[in-house]
């Protein structure tokens, strides 16, 4: 997310807290379906350049395939380290993927390791080169696409105050920010989170309604749910927080994730909620 969606969403709260019992009845959800295609691919830039070269702007250096029939991919930026990314929808036809607005992959996708991927743009042209495919570590809930139904801010200064909003619009948030005297920016456009991923080899991602991309790393340990966000990864970057975990629960077919945390140098403390709906392709 841009730095001023950042700051919309944490900027004045940024700790995410959520307030949710725990729940004797057990929520259970379809498989995603393309569980077993998902996985991480990483060209190996290393086999395909000179000793010594990193990737030039607009290189690949990942492609993201979600349990849910989502794909993103992430280019090499001007800025070293930094990466620029694009999302849509993928179907799989054996070990063939077509990539909406992309093109096509070819790999052998029956085991983790290294592969021989063979991408056909859209434009015709075409690229084989060794790449590394990273697949799930184990089964979880969690990893798919959810689409949030309704986000709950809740801020702490003099006084605490909250408010529940349909969907994550941040121009709606960003003028319930203003009302109760935190500052954020004034130019907020008018974007909402379209979905959010969570993927079996542990990303994170974020996509808006104008697809634009965020990506972070995250980890799970029962239902605590440990994220970061780095300028190479490229989400939230320039905000760091005093906590790094969140709370990861499900209940009546949802999924509600709390984040807990405030950003470092700030006063303001305060809690995000998501509730969320799996995200069916």
């Amino acid at each position: 997310m841009k730095n001023w969606i950042s700051a919309v969403m944490l900027t004045a709260l940024l700790p995410i807290f959520f307030a949710c019992g725990t729940h004797e009845e057990e929520t259970r959800f379809d498989d995603p379906a393309y569980l077993e295609y998902a996985g991480r691919l990483t060209p190996n830039v290393a086999l395909t350049k000179a000793a010594g070269d990193t990737p030039a702007p607009g290189d690949i250096v990942t492609i993201e395939l979600t349990e849910s029939g989502l794909y993103v991919i992430g280019r090499a930026t001007q800025e070293e380290g930094s990466t620029d990314y694009s999302a849509g929808t993928y179907r799989v036809n054996g070990k063939e993927y077509t990539l909406n607005g992309f093109g096509k992959l070819s790999f052998d996708n029956s085991r983790a390791g290294n592969v021989e991927l063979t991408a056909v743009f859209n434009d015709g042209s075409s690229q084989t080169i060794p790449a590394t495919l990273t697949k799930a570590k184990d089964a979880n809930m969690a990893y798919r696409a959810w689409v949030v139904e309704k986000t709950r801010i809740t801020t702490k200064s003099w006084s605490t105050v909250s408010a529940e909003f349909n969907g994550c619009n941040f121009k709606e948030i960003a003028a319930f920010l203003w009302a109760n005297n935190h500052k954020v920016p004034e130019d907020v456009p008018d974007l909402s989170i379209q979905t959010l991923s969570f993927t079996g080899t542990e990303a994170i991602i974020f996509i808006y309604n104008d697809n634009s991309v965020d990506m972070g790393a995250f980890s799970l340990s029962g239902n605590v749910f440990s994220y970061s966000w780095t300028t190479k990864m490229g989400g939230l970057k320039q905000f760091t927080f005093e906590s790094d975990k969140a709370i990861i629960e499900y209940l009546d077919g949802k999924c509600i994730l709390t984040i807990n945390g405030k950003i470092r140098n700030s006063s303001t403390s305060g809690s995000v909620t998501f509730l969320m709906a799996p995200y069916n392709s």
